[in-house]
């Protein structure tokens, strides 16, 4: 059974499960803003990486986007794969980064997301390619029903709206709040989260630092907050009607917003910016250091480069300006009044598939 179409057509939730249903062994690839591949065996999915081609590996870009490994890992891991036949997958557990059921989580959670993503479009083209028995070249696959998959993306898809109506910003804090948890009731995700919230961190910095889809960490948190665990706090600048930043955010000095918050961080700023491994991605401009400046500024170029990447792997593209990462909340408007100030222009290059910051 081959099938060729539109998503305007028949949607992704259609198509897996008239898959699932006649129970299809083989390739589903979905060509759209965001290009996607499920794989089958039986009806059961199995995969979301087809790693018979060379193209963008959605493991990594998750594994990045949510805070996975510091940048010495990466090198490390960079490595072994050009001096090596492993995958990715394999090379996680050669050198002790996961354990077999953390890979085994994240594979489903990153199965979860793409589905729960994917049936958000609505413009694209979808080719299912059958084969016999269990498809070629699958690392470490898991089975995941069908149905259970629709079933929870088709909840996100309701709930979505609420969660960001509940916490608009990621500029949100959060303390405790009048009632304890008990720790036994926390798993070690969200014991990760609920660390990551009373530690101080803004709630986009919590995102991309929680090991899990920012789904959960919206569900958990907002959870946590309507049961008087966590309260949370707005602490960064107020918007306009308009959307834009008010003539007070845009004087906001740099030290003010991005002060030295702690030695351990400073210490992984300066190696996670003097490694060359950023070279691939970003290009940055070169600014004098005065004053703790230079560390200041490597706390913005941070905060730039984890949300153009949070945003690339949620839309597979660079955002077109620093504004949709504003829109899209990856990118508080305090920081954009910084970069503003500072005189960064963003620009593009869609051909090299990076972007830079000159002044």
């Amino acid at each position: 059974m081959a099938l060729k179409g539109q998503l305007s057509d028949f949607n992704l939730a259609e198509i897996l499960q008239l898959i699932a249903s006649q129970q299809k062994s083989g390739f589903l690839n979905v060509e759209a803003q965001r290009s996607l591949v499920f794989i089958f065996d039986k009806g059961f999915l199995i995969s979301t990486r087809d790693r018979r081609v060379e193209s963008r590996d959605p493991l990594r870009s998750y594994l990045k986007a949510y805070g996975f490994f510091n940048e010495s890992d990466w090198k490390n891991i960079d490595y072994v794969e050009e001096n090596s036949n492993l995958d990715l997958t394999e090379i996680l557990l050669s050198e002790d980064l996961l354990n077999n059921e953390e890979l085994d989580r994240v594979l489903r959670s990153m199965a979860q997301e793409m589905t729960h993503q994917g049936m958000k479009l609505h413009r694209g083209r979808y080719d299912f390619n059958p084969t016999k028995g269990v498809p070629p070249g699958v690392r470490s696959p898991y089975r995941l029903d069908v149905q259970g998959l629709l079933m929870e993306a088709a909840r996100r898809l309701d709930e979505e709206q609420n969660l960001k109506d509940a916490l608009p910003s990621p500029e949100i804090t959060f303390s405790p709040g009048p009632k304890d948890m008990p720790q036994e009731d926390l798993s070690p995700i969200s014991q990760r989260i609920m660390e990551l919230a009373l530690s101080g961190l803004a709630l986009g910095k919590i995102i991309r630092q929680g090991h899990v889809e920012s789904f959960v960490v919206l569900d958990l948190l907002n959870k946590w907050c309507t049961q008087e665990i966590l309260v949370p706090s707005q602490t960064g600048p107020v918007e306009s009607e308009g959307g834009g930043e008010t003539k007070k955010s845009r004087k906001l000095k740099l030290g003010r917003k991005l002060g030295l918050r702690s030695f351990p961080l400073i210490i992984l700023l300066i190696i996670a910016f003097g490694s060359a491994g950023w070279a691939r991605w970003i290009e940055m401009p070169i600014i004098p250091s005065t004053d703790g400046q230079e560390l200041r500024e490597a706390q913005l170029r941070s905060e730039v480069i984890n949300a153009a990447q949070l945003y690339r792997y949620t839309e597979n593209m660079w955002p077109e300006t620093l504004t949709e990462l504003v829109r899209g909340g990856q990118l508080s408007p305090e920081t954009m009044a910084t970069v503003l100030d500072l005189g960064w222009k963003y620009n593009l290059n869609k051909r090299q598939d990076h972007f830079t910051l000159t002044q």
